[in-house]
């Protein structure tokens, strides 16, 4: 299964802050298992919303872990976006990435908080 390099510095996901998983599936090719991110925790307490955007032309599904091991993450109930849909979805700190049955081949994958 293709996937990002695991090597690559991880990026971290808070208030305010946008990372583009796939920055455009017509470049990024034969991914069906993203980069994984860390979620930092909120800054003033309360809950983390993520909105997650997919505009690639796959359905994308996150994935959980506590800790970032390839082996523990596990799909996140009801986070599955269709693609050319949007989800807010409540999230714990942790890591997250995301999966592809067939690897996009146009659109992004945008997370944001």
């Amino acid at each position: 299964m293709p996937a990002y390099n695991a090597s690559l510095p991880a990026q971290a996901l808070y208030p305010g802050d946008s990372i583009a998983i796939v920055n455009s599936a017509a470049t990024d090719t034969g991914i069906t298992t993203t980069q994984r991110f860390a979620v930092g925790p909120p800054l003033t307490g309360g809950g983390i919303t993520a909105m997650i955007v997919n505009t690639t032309n796959q359905t994308a599904t996150g994935q959980y872990a506590a800790t970032d091991t390839a082996a523990n993450y596990q799909p996140l109930s009801g986070c599955t976006i269709p693609a050319g849909s949007a989800l807010p979805y409540n999230l714990t700190t942790g890591w997250m990435r995301f999966t592809f049955s067939s690897a996009p081949t146009s659109g992004s994958l945008i997370v944001s908080r």
